[in-house]
């Protein structure tokens, strides 16, 4: 029952939560709608998220519980990533891991899912990812690269020498909404950019990039996402001041885990591989 609760919650509809969990989705259903009548619950949709209602205290302490059962073998461990990781850095996962949608916008609901123990683990895009103080949490840097400006094919930009940013500032630049992304956002509108918002919780290409490679908006893109963005659109020859990159998040009762090992094994591998296509990746060790 809490696995159909939490995937819900997680993955947000029951035919993925069916896939994924080798559960009937009649039977995802009936088994939600037991666990919130056994935690005094209920479930409503904001923002296109599922979010619960109610005094949550028992239905967290059951989580950890289920959490620990996981780490020792009983049930697949759930990973959650970006869009551009789960398409290039968790490519042949461990068989004890499952990968989620990959497709949440912004850090606020990764950072709720992994808090709650609704998710094991998290492949973040740096830097906005947990800080060394923060007590139940770590993250552990995988790689660093760098965020560059991106634009549609014909764009008066790529035209300009000496591209400086109050040159692509006279241009609308792509914004999630606000807080989805806070340290790169503050980044950005220090620049006077993150003006023309896309309001979009769950990642779509047609809202993302394909309004880059049709407008005159001005995108942003590291190696990772141009390598998965179709193709079309153009690099700009001016980085910001920020580098990304990526980072396992995780709880940090399980930092000495083995199965946490051999999935950093696996996604340091990865990385490393795309490192020798795309030189400016720096794989961390």
């Amino acid at each position: 029952m809490l696995e159909a609760l939490d995937g819900i919650q997680w993955l947000g509809t029951g035919q993925e939560v069916s896939q994924r969990f080798g559960i009937s989705q009649p039977t995802v259903s009936r088994a939600c709608s037991k666990a919130l009548k056994i935690f005094d619950l209920s479930m409503e949709r904001a923002n296109g998220e599922w979010d619960l209602i109610g005094d949550q205290t028992f239905l967290r302490l059951e989580r950890e519980v289920h959490q620990w059962a996981r780490w020792l073998g009983h049930r697949p461990l759930r990973l959650e990533a970006t869009y551009w990781s789960a398409q290039t850095v968790c490519a042949g996962l461990p068989p004890t891991w499952i990968l989620g949608r990959s497709n949440i916008v912004g850090v606020t609901r990764n950072f709720q899912l992994i808090q709650d123990r609704v998710v094991d683990a998290w492949l973040a895009g740096l830097p906005d990812v947990p800080t060394a103080d923060q007590p139940d949490l770590a993250a552990i840097p995988l790689s660093a690269m760098p965020i560059f400006y991106t634009c549609a094919p014909g764009h008066p930009l790529l035209d300009v020498e000496q591209l400086t940013v109050d040159d692509i500032a006279q241009y609308p630049t792509l914004a999630l909404p606000e807080g989805s992304y806070p340290q790169v956002e503050r980044a950005l509108r220090q620049l006077g950019l993150w003006n023309d918002g896309s309001r979009m919780t769950r990642y779509r290409r047609d809202k993302w990039e394909g309004r880059a490679e049709q407008e005159l908006v001005v995108g942003y893109g590291t190696p990772l996402s141009m390598a998965v963005s179709g193709g079309a659109l153009c690099r700009l020859p001016l980085r910001l001041p920020i580098d990304s990159g990526e980072a396992l998040v995780v709880h940090r009762d399980f930092l000495a885990h083995p199965a946490l090992a051999d999935l950093l094994g696996v996604l340091r591998a990865n990385l490393a591989q795309l490192a020798q296509a795309h030189a400016e990746i720096r794989v961390l060790a």
